[in-house]
């Protein structure tokens, strides 16, 4: 089965997965690296229905159901479940990838769909508000990375792709990189110098 748009399927997809000892190495480690679980082991019971639930086993002993879990696990193995699935080519889209994981693990997470993505021949689109994330991205995902902004006096949202702003391959090099463009402001005013521009240039045709 396929995992479902809002999450269906996530122990059965799991457990999948882990018939594969290659593949879940690379879960549990994952796991044990981006979420505050001590996770060694997993394991699917069924009730008496037939239904695949889902065991999360800490190096302690101690087993945790699904049910337990915080948004934020459950976030990160539904991103998992995806990225390491049998049926893992294709376009997906993650709507802040960031949220429920600590943002000293941000990186990790980011660095973890970058290698899949490469490796597996898989296209993902997600978006965040999380500065340290822009920051952390290597040069294809910096190629690929779009800024979305409504500007003052506009009641429409303008999109652009952030390698196209003035001088932005060049500070992102600095020590501020991209985060820090992000938090001072600096994206939204290269956005309207831009936006203004091509307007002056349209009008001059």
């Amino acid at each position: 089965e396929m995992l479902g748009d809002s999450g269906e399927n996530l122990p059965t997809v799991l457990e999948e997965i882990c018939t594969d000892p290659k593949r879940k190495e690379i879960l549990t480690s994952w796991v044990h690296e981006l979420t505050p679980m001590d996770v060694a082991d997993f394991e699917f019971p069924r009730d008496p229905s037939g239904r695949v639930h889902l065991m999360l086993c800490e190096t302690n002993g101690r087993k945790v159901s699904a049910y337990s879990a915080s948004d934020g696990t459950l976030r990160f193995l539904a991103m998992l479940a995806v990225l390491l699935g049998k049926n893992s080519e294709g376009l997906y889209f993650f709507e802040e990838i960031d949220t429920g994981i600590h943002p000293a693990r941000q990186w990790l997470l980011l660095e973890l769909i970058e290698k899949q993505a490469a490796k597996n021949n898989i296209q993902i689109t997600t978006t965040t508000h999380a500065p340290d994330l822009l920051t952390f991205a290597n040069d294809s995902t910096f190629e690929n990375m779009s800024v979305v902004c409504r500007l003052e006096d506009s009641h429409d949202a303008i999109i652009r792709p952030v390698a196209e702003l003035p001088d932005v391959k060049k500070l992102r090099k600095s020590g501020r990189g991209l985060g820090g463009l992000l938090t001072e402001g600096w994206m939204e005013t290269a956005l309207t110098f831009t936006e203004n521009k091509d307007e002056a240039e349209g009008d001059g045709e």
